[in-house]
């Protein structure tokens, strides 16, 4: 690997991971992109650099997981510098209408499966004295949303399992970074939005993968423990999570502008996330 430190990324083969794992790339580590599929970890590898590896993890499959992990701890000891933990699902639905297996895959992938890998990847970065931890929560992760109530269970719990972690590790060298985007033009908000998705996200200007891309620069250059795209909506979403039964005073007329907002970006062109954002 020519003494270039180790960089693993999910979530790689789209979207922001995909942005993400090119950027570590050119900031010189060897990328380990995962992905669901072998076909698409593969694909991944190939887009993001010449030494890149592919390694095929369905983060809703635990034994696929324990698989994954098993590499980080033995076979990628010692080289692993970063990772992030951005692979991520929504299926906008009520309570109601959750059923067991939409509840687990929520939990799963953006939850359960990054603890296992965090947990097992934290032990060489301590002894090492450093590395640096990231991950994709999104603002979801600071206000809950009707029609979002599984997703927002992941990622308040990722919320908190990062400053938690960052408690722990940030008087020995190690790194932990949250990054807390509002709505991104990606595959899975094409999706939501398409499907009837939450108007909420389109309250404000949707984000492009290039603006979360610099965000993760910033994280990468700092190590600060969290990063909120756009800053405003930190501060907003922070103010209305301190009291969380103003939210449905306030959702009627958000709704509103949502709508007006879903329908321009429903209209505008689909970018190719996989090769139209390199910077």
């Amino acid at each position: 690997m020519m003494g270039r430190s180790l960089a693993l990324v999910t979530g790689a083969g789209s979207g922001i991971g995909a942005e993400v794992a090119r950027r570590l790339d050119k900031r010189g580590h060897t990328v380990i992109a995962v992905d669901r599929t072998e076909a698409l970890s593969q694909a991944a590898a190939k887009a993001t650099g010449s030494d890149a590896i592919g390694v095929a993890c369905d983060l809703a499959d635990p034994g696929s997981v324990a698989l994954l992990c098993k590499r980080i701890r033995e076979e990628w000891a010692g080289e692993l510098a970063v990772m992030v933990c951005n692979a991520g699902i929504i299926r906008p639905l009520d309570i109601a209408e959750l059923t067991p297996g939409i509840i687990d895959a929520h939990i799963d992938i953006m939850l359960r499966a990054p603890m296992h890998m965090i947990s097992t990847a934290i032990p060489d970065m301590l002894a090492k004295k450093s590395g640096h931890i990231l991950a994709t929560v999104s603002m979801g992760g600071i206000v809950a949303m009707p029609g979002s109530s599984a997703y927002s269970a992941a990622k308040f719990g990722m919320r908190a399992f990062l400053a938690a972690l960052h408690a722990e590790v940030a008087s020995h060298g190690v790194k932990v970074s949250g990054i807390y985007p509002n709505a991104v033009d990606t595959p899975m908000l094409r999706e939501e939005a398409a499907s009837g998705g939450s108007a909420l996200n389109f309250v404000g200007e949707v984000k492009s993968i290039n603006e979360v891309g610099d965000v993760y620069e910033r994280a990468l250059d700092t190590g600060k423990l969290e990063f909120y795209l756009p800053y405003s909506d930190g501060i907003t979403g922070r103010l209305t999570s301190l009291k969380p039964s103003s939210v449905p005073k306030i959702i009627p007329m958000l709704n509103k502008i949502g709508e007006r907002g879903r329908t321009k970006y429903l209209a505008s062109p689909e970018p190719d996330w996989k090769q139209g954002v390199r910077s």
